[in-house]
C-alpha cells in the first residue's frame, strides 16, 4: 500500500509548509500569550477582534485554494501561461475581498463586535484593535495568494522563508510595543495590533520582491497576469466561487459559534481564545501534510493518473489519523501545564482545560476531515459536493446543537464545544463514502 516515492515527495513538500504554518501560528500565539499576561478582558477583546481577520483569512483561503486547484493541474500539464492567468484572477478577487473587510474593520467595528457581546469594556478594546489592524487586510490577500500559487508549482520554501521574517518581526515588535520594551512606546494591547500591521506590510513587500528577484515561475509582467479573457475567468470562477462560498458559509458558522461562546460570558470567551491558540499549534503538522497531499493529488490528476491520486489520498488519511491519535493523547496529558502559563481567573482556567480535553479527544477525526476536505475533495475539483457536505452539517447540525446546549440546557462552554464535534463525526462518515465512490476526481484540464 505504501508508495515510498509519494511519501518522500509528501515529506519534501509538507515539511516547509509545516514550518511556515508553525512560524505563522507561533507568531500569533506569542502575541496572544503576551496579551494573556494583561488579564481576561484584553485576551477576550483580542480574540473577538481576531474574528474578522479569521473570516477574511477563510474567504481568501477559499479564493486562493480554489485557484490553486487549477494551477496545480495546469502545472502538472506544464501550462505556465494558464498558471499566471489563474494567479491574476485570484489577486483580483482577493483585492476586492481585502478592501471590503478593511472598510468593516476601520469604519464599522462596533457594528461587527456587537454581534458577539454587549460588554462595553471588551468592545471598546476590540474596536481599537480593529481600527489599527484593519489596514493590514489589504496586504493579507496578496500574501495568501502568492503563497498558495507558489506551493501549487512545487515552490514551498519561499513562502516559508518569508513567513519566518514576518513572524519574527511580529513577535519582536509585539514584545516591544505591548510592554514598552526595546525603546518602543508602551501601547498595551494596541501594541499587538500595531505589530501585526507592520509585520504584514513588510511580509507582503518582501514576498513580492523575492518572487521577481529570484525569477520564480510567477515572475511575469503585471499585464500578463491580468490577460485572462472572459472564457478563462468563467472557467476558473466555476470552481473558485463554490470554494469561496463554502469558506464564507463556514466562516459565518464559526462566527455563530463565537457569538454563542461570547454570550456565555467574558470568562467563557477568554477560554475559547486560549483553546483556539492551542488548537492552531496542534494543527500545524496536519496543515503541512494536507496541503502537500493536495499539491501532489492535483499534479497527478492533471497528468491523468486517477488511480494513483486515489492511493495518495488513502496513505495521507492514514497518516493524519495516526498522528491525530498521538498528538491528541499528548495534548490531553499536558493540558494543565499549558493552561498554567496564562494569567487568568480560576473559572476561566477550568473552562480552558476542559475545552482542550475535548479538542484532544476529537483531534484524530478533525485531522482526518481536513485531509478528506482539502487533500481529496478540493484538490480533486469536487467543490460542489464539498460545500453541500460542509455547510449542511454545520448549519443543520453543529449550530443548532450548540444553541440548544448553550441557551436551552444552559451547559458550560466546554459541553457546548463538545456538541459541535457531532458535526465532525457526520462529515467523517460522508467523506469516507465519497472517497470510496471515486466521484471526487475531476480532471479540470481535460474538462
Amino acid at each position: 500500500m505504501w508508495d515510498k516515492n509519494f511519501l518522500s515527495r509528501l515529506l519534501r513538500l509538507g515539511l516547509p509548509i509545516m514550518l511556515q504554518n508553525l512560524f505563522v501560528v507561533m507568531g500569533n500565539s506569542i502575541t496572544t500569550l503576551m496579551t494573556g499576561k494583561l488579564g481576561d478582558i484584553p485576551i477576550a477583546a483580542a480574540g473577538l477582534s481576531n474574528q474578522l481577520f479569521f473570516i477574511l483569512s477563510l474567504v481568501q483561503f477559499g479564493v486562493s485554494s480554489g485557484a490553486s486547484i487549477f494551477t496545480a493541474q495546469f502545472w502538472g500539464n506544464r501550462d505556465r501561461e494558464s498558471v499566471l492567468k489563474a494567479l491574476g484572477v485570484s489577486l483580483t478577487l482577493g483585492a476586492g475581498v481585502g478592501a471590503l473587510f478593511m472598510v468593516i474593520a476601520v469604519f464599522f467595528p462596533y457594528a461587527f463586535l456587537n454581534i458577539f457581546t454587549k460588554d462595553p469594556a471588551v468592545i471598546s478594546i476590540a474596536a481599537s484593535l480593529l481600527k489599527i489592524v484593519g489596514f493590514s487586510f489589504l496586504f493579507t490577500p496578496v500574501i495568501i495568494t502568492y503563497a498558495f500559487i507558489l506551493r501549487s508549482t512545487g515552490n514551498v520554501r519561499l513562502p516559508m522563508l518569508v513567513s519566518t521574517v514576518g513572524v519574527g518581526l511580529n513577535a519582536l515588535l509585539g514584545y516591544g510595543l505591548i510592554f514598552g520594551k526595546l525603546g518602543m512606546p508602551n501601547l498595551g494591547v494596541n501594541g499587538a495590533a500595531a505589530a501585526n500591521l507592520i509585520a504584514r506590510v513588510a511580509e507582503c513587500l518582501v514576498l513580492v520582491w523575492l518572487v521577481y528577484r529570484l525569477k520564480t515561475p510567477l515572475a511575469a509582467p503585471i499585464r500578463q497576469l491580468f490577460s485572462f479573457d472572459q472564457a478563462f475567468l468563467k472557467k476558473v470562477l466555476h470552481r473558485v466561487l463554490p470554494v469561496m462560498t463554502n469558506e464564507l458559509i463556514w466562516a459565518l458558522g464559526i462566527t455563530a459559534y463565537a457569538a454563542i461562546y461570547a454570550r456565555l460570558g467574558t470568562e467563557a470567551y477568554a477560554a475559547v481564545a486560549i483553546k483556539d491558540t492551542i488548537e492552531n499549534l496542534a494543527f500545524v503538522p496536519f496543515i503541512g501534510i494536507t496541503n502537500a497531499c493536495a499539491i501532489l493529488v492535483g499534479h497527478t490528476i492533471g497528468a491523468g493518473k486517477k488511480e494513483a491520486a486515489q492511493g495518495f489520498v488513502k496513505q495521507s488519511v492514514i497518516i493524519s489519523f495516526g498522528l491525530g491519535l498521538l498528538f491528541g493523547l499528548l495534548l490531553g496529558l499536558g493540558r494543565h501545564f499549558i493552561i498554567g502559563y496564562f494569567n487568568i481567573e480560576d473559572v476561566t482556567r477550568d473552562f480552558a482545560e476542559n475545552m482542550v480535553l475535548v479538542l484532544a479527544a476529537a483531534l484524530w477525526i478533525r485531522a482526518s476531515n481536513i485531509m478528506f476536505f482539502i487533500g481529496m475533495m478540493r484538490s480533486g475539483g469536487d467543490t460542489r459536493f464539498a460545500i453541500r457536505m460542509d455547510a449542511g452539517s454545520m448549519w443543520l447540525m453543529g449550530v443548532p446543537l450548540a444553541l440548544l446546549a448553550a441557551f436551552v440546557f444552559h451547559l458550560p462552554v466546554y459541553f457546548v464545544y463538545l456538541t459541535v464535534m457531532i458535526e465532525e463525526a457526520f462529515k467523517f462518515i460522508m467523506s469516507v463514502w465519497r472517497y470510496r465512490s471515486k466521484r471526487w476526481i475531476h480532471n479540470l484540464i481535460s474538462a
